[in-house]
This record gives structure tokens, sequence and C-alpha cells, in this order.
């Protein structure tokens, strides 16, 4: 079980219809991270970064400390490909994502 400042990553999360004016790009870079988190965890089922650009929300799931760092790692090696319309967003999540916390 993990826990966040709930409001502060829900805040950020609601942010995007305010930034994001191509969602499907946002949905692509999305499913990049993604990938990319998966493929350095044994169980691809610990990571889930979904944007869903048709209902504009994200989903994200990360099962432990590990599948976070995971995650983390994935978002800082796409954030200098990402375009700069977006990478505001992805860099907030990625600060809020370190401070989420295990039991």
């Amino acid at each position: 079980m993990y826990s966040v400042d709930a409001r502060s990553i829900q805040d950020v999360l609601h942010s995007l219809g305010k930034i994001v004016i191509d969602t499907s790009e946002l949905a692509r870079w999305t499913w990049s991270i993604e990938a990319t988190g998966k493929s350095m965890c044994e169980d691809k089922n610990d990571i889930t970064f979904e944007y869903f650009s048709d209902e504009k929300i994200i989903k994200f799931f990360v099962k432990d400390a590990k599948s976070r760092d995971n995650l983390l790692k994935s978002i800082q090696i796409h954030l200098p490909l990402i375009p700069e319309s977006v990478q505001g967003f992805f860099s907030v999540f990625k600060y809020n994502l370190k401070n989420v916390k295990f039991d």
C-alpha cells in the first residue's frame, strides 16, 4: 500500500486539461514512459501509467518503491524528448511521485 498527499497528485492530474492542447500527444508520451518503466520491472503489472485522451484522465499505479523508482527513471529518460508544453506536467508529476511512501 502506498500513500501520498492525494490532493497534490489530483491537482497535477487535473491540470492536464489546462496545459495540454494535443491530448493524443500526451497519450503517446505516457505510453512510452509506461513501456520503458515496465521494461525495468520483473513483473510488467507493477506499473500502470496511462492517459485516456477521450476522457482526459490519467491512471497510474506503482506496486512498490522499486516500481515507483523505475517509473521515475523512465520519466527522467523521456523528459528531454518531451515537448516543452508537456514537460512541466511530467516534472511536477515526477516530483509528487517521489513523495509516494509505502507501508
